[in-house]
């Protein structure tokens, strides 16, 4: 990883470290009641408003526009080009808020596969309309970082996640007496001040400009229009999932959205940190490599860094799978979280781990289509499987139970891969067939290892104590990890080289940097 990615993987995982805070605190307080379930309810139709004005792809398609304007030297066009989109979309987004707050509890009911309970409805109707307005902030805090990043300024984008899910558990925490509904009070809390405050201190000290400008027939307005439109009509992996969870998870009782949502945000943790900050990261130099018609490096460094990934990721997948059960206890187990609780949750992120992979590399391959301005192809292939996929979810439940949301995820997440692979250029894969290879076989070899390791110490790990708990967790997962990252080394894996070699400076530097200081 280069300094932005690193940056980047830093923040998300202490972001994510909050998150998992955060959903401990709701395990404590909830476990898997109603007042979660509702809760849980709640961001769906807040997240379909903000995938409706694209607010998520907001910066892969601003940072497109700002290069072709950077690489002509005229900078002061490009700002009044954000300004005048920052201004129509933001006017958009108002009118569409009002008849979703208002109409909030027949739009949840319309996209449930089962309806709710009368309480559940109602609690997640009254939980929406308190979340709903923090999207007015996430969509100026995304244009706001999209700005900084068009420049490669990572810092102050990069804590806009903690600071928001420190919002949340501060709340949470606040309010506990009287159920999770301070949950709800932190989201646009926590978006007002890391979106919004913080990104315009950011902006500003970045040389960010805005103009009063709003022209809708704006030429470069539609340009950005017609690239979010197939984005906004399609259906994002990371979108895709979690309104599966939210639809078919009322299915399953009122417990079924929470269960899954604990397992899922586990599994998220790792796309978050090995997929997205990769793909964040490199985005802008992407776009930059294809407007300079660079395009047969852009294609070999993607194959790179796909190898990169799949080289860290797949030990951290190995190491997961051996301590799954213990780590789920850890961080949840207390309070109204109870040990049935633990074991659901732990099935379930089981099934989910194999979805990472595929989300992981389309984090990364998705925007090196982006950077060609290729909206339609992964939107059209995402979209598609995902639509593909609905028709699955009733008749796997019928055999799989609620774990059909997870099996029928990763499905998903694999087929759609498979297709981006097969209509991306094979070009520059060469040299990285070997690493793929070793990826490959590491996860045969100790996925499953783990996966008895963990059967075979069950009902010992149901009846530890928490120090145990922990002991086992850090051994077990450090070896796995070690392990398959030693076995790719030896099987020929150059990325998994490269990880090594950049620990080790990071590690040496910081030891010569901190006796300089002494």
């Amino acid at each position: 990883m280069n300094k932005a990615s690193l940056i980047i993987a830093s923040s998300l995982l202490a972001s994510r470290v909050l998150g998992i805070l955060r959903e401990m605190l709701l395990a404590k307080i909830a476990g898997v009641n109603e007042q979660k379930n509702a809760l849980d309810l709640a961001f769906m139709i807040p997240d379909i408003l903000n995938h409706l004005i694209g607010t998520g792809f907001l910066s892969i398609v601003f940072i497109s526009l700002f290069t072709t304007h950077l690489l002509k030297q005229n900078e002061n066009e490009g700002w009044r080009s954000f300004s005048n989109i920052f201004n129509v979309l933001g006017l958009l987004l108002l009118i569409l808020a009002v008849p979703a707050f208002i109409f909030m509890r027949e739009l949840i009911l319309l996209l449930t596969a089962a309806p709710p309970s009368e309480d559940i409805l109602s609690m997640a109707t009254h939980f929406g309309r308190i979340i709903l307005p923090g999207q007015l902030f996430f969509f100026a805090g995304s244009f706001l970082i999209a700005a900084q990043q068009a420049r490669k300024q990572f810092l102050i984008p990069s804590l806009t996640g903690i600071i928001y899910n420190a919002s949340i558990v501060f709340f949470g925490w606040t309010f506990q007496e009287i159920g999770v509904i301070g949950f709800a009070v932190g989201v646009p809390i926590g978006a007002f001040v890391g979106f919004f405050v913080l990104q315009i201190i950011g902006s500003y000290r970045g040389g960010v400009k805005y103009f009063p400008a709003f022209n809708p027939t704006n030429p470069e307005l539609i340009k950005t229009v017609k690239l979010l439109l197939p984005m906004i009509l399609g259906a994002g992996s990371m979108f895709a999932l979690e309104f599966a969870i939210r639809s078919f998870g009322s299915m399953f009782g009122n417990h079924g959205i929470s269960s899954l949502n604990y397992s899922y945000r586990l599994m998220y943790t790792l796309v978050a940190v090995f997929g997205f900050s990769v793909g964040a990261a490199k985005y802008p130099d992407m776009v930059r490599m294809f407007k300079e018609n660079q395009t047969a490096l852009l294609k070999e460094k993607v194959w790179g860094d796909l190898a990169k990934i799949l080289a860290i990721l797949i030990p951290a997948i190995c190491a997961v799978t051996a301590v799954s059960l213990p780590a789920v206890r850890i961080l949840f187990e207390r309070g109204a979280f109870t040990q049935e609780n633990s074991i659901l949750v732990n099935n379930l992120l089981l099934c989910y781990l194999p979805a990472s992979i595929g989300l992981c590399a389309q984090a990364l391959l998705v925007r090196a289509f982006y950077s060609m301005e290729k909206m339609w192809l992964p939107t059209l292939i995402n979209t598609l499987t995902f639509a593909a996929s609905l028709f699955l979810y009733t008749p796997i439940s019928k055999i799989a139970g609620i774990y059909s949301v997870p099996i029928v995820s990763f499905i998903c997440s694999f087929v759609q891969l498979a297709i981006l692979l097969v209509f991306w250029q094979r070009q520059g894969s060469k040299p990285f067939i070997r690493d793929f290879v070793a990826a490959a076989v590491a996860l045969v070899v100790f996925a499953p290892l783990g996966f008895y390791l963990s059967k075979y110490a069950f009902n010992w790990l149901l009846n530890a104590n928490l120090v145990y708990l922990m002991f086992y967790s850090a051994v077990f997962s450090l070896l796995f990890f070690s392990f398959a990252i030693v076995l790719q080394i030896l099987l020929g894996s150059q990325s998994s080289s490269y990880i090594i070699i950049l620990l080790k400076r990071r590690i040496v530097g910081s030891s010569v940097n901190n006796s300089k200081k002494s």
